[in-house]
């Protein structure tokens, strides 16, 4: 994988974000040594993980070869307060990699606020999932990703952009995609992989997934870096990277309920910041939320959410 500038294979671990975290910061602060030998841009892969982690700490275990389990080493170059934007620009980069391994299939690919990968019928045919999941809805995950900091040595007060590579942060950026796991494997109801959505073929092996995540990865925090860490001053194909982060986000404009730090609060989700912007039920000012879990509020009777 030309992209990195390393890549370490294991066969099995019990989380590469907890390994990468124990060589690279073994006394709770980065070791200079160590952030040497796993440059920006480099990565373990573990065919199997045992230990892996969600957000809240959930555990994501994994048997060998079925799921892309890699956590990735990275430096931005950007503010300290804008690296909330790193793993929204992941799952953007995962949605984009998937793409290719669903067409002809009746899914597509979106990102669930803060850092997952769904899902979600296409409509342009017969999906094969009965109901909905509560929380859920239709939508099934594909993918999660987990960001963890160690701070730069020196600090920093956030404001500014680091000018190398050794004055930033790292951010060690895991990523865990399903990929061949047959349905009956799947260890939750809101669960896919590409296998039990009907993807088959080279497109949808795991290493070929990190083939295809990489370089998109890469190139989405290249276009970033360069717009000083404003998604919204990054121009693409499309109008700008700002744009293309809310078009992907399925959380964007749903009714939804968000379990945070100091308790449940509903509404609909309006906007993206990076923290997601809410403007609640029943009115009152609108509330960005730093962080938290956000579940689709299911219909009531009179079609009501």
């Amino acid at each position: 994988m030309s992209t990195t500038t390393r890549l370490v294979t294991v066969d099995a671990t019990g989380s590469t974000n907890d390994d990468l975290r124990q060589e690279l910061a073994p006394a709770g602060r980065l070791d200079a040594a160590a952030a040497d030998r796993w440059p920006h841009g480099s990565a373990l892969r573990a065919l199997a993980q045992t230990a892996g982690r969600g957000r809240s700490g959930r555990d994501w275990v994994t048997p060998p070869g079925v799921a892309l389990t890699v956590s990735f080493v990275l430096r931005p170059l950007v503010p300290g307060d804008r690296l909330g934007w790193l793993p929204l620009l992941a799952g953007l980069a995962v949605r984009d990699a998937l793409a290719p391994a669903l067409e002809g299939l009746p899914w597509r690919a979106r990102t669930k606020w803060p850092n997952d990968v769904v899902v979600e019928p296409s409509g342009e045919g017969k999906v094969g999932v009965d109901g909905e999941v509560p929380g859920w809805g239709r939508a099934r995950k594909i993918a999660g990703i987990l960001a963890e900091l160690i701070p730069a040595p020196g600090g920093g007060d956030g404001a500014g952009a680091p000018v190398r590579r050794e004055e930033a942060p790292v951010v060690i950026l895991g990523i865990g995609v399903n990929v061949g796991q047959p349905p009956e494997a799947l260890p939750v109801p809101w669960a896919a992989s590409l296998r039990s959505l009907g993807a088959g073929g080279p497109r949808s092996d795991p290493g070929a997934v990190l083939e295809a995540v990489a370089p998109r990865l890469l190139r989405l925090l290249g276009e970033w870096e360069a717009a000083g860490g404003d998604p919204d001053g990054a121009l693409t194909a499309t109008g700008t990277l700002g744009q293309d982060l809310r078009e992907a986000c399925a959380t964007l404009g749903a009714r939804v309920r968000v379990s945070t730090p100091g308790g449940d609060v509903s509404g609909t989700a309006v906007g993206l910041e990076p923290e997601l912007r809410l403007r609640p039920d029943g009115g009152g000012p609108e509330r960005l939320i730093m962080a938290g879990d956000a579940s689709v509020r299911a219909a009531e009777p009179d079609g009501r959410t």
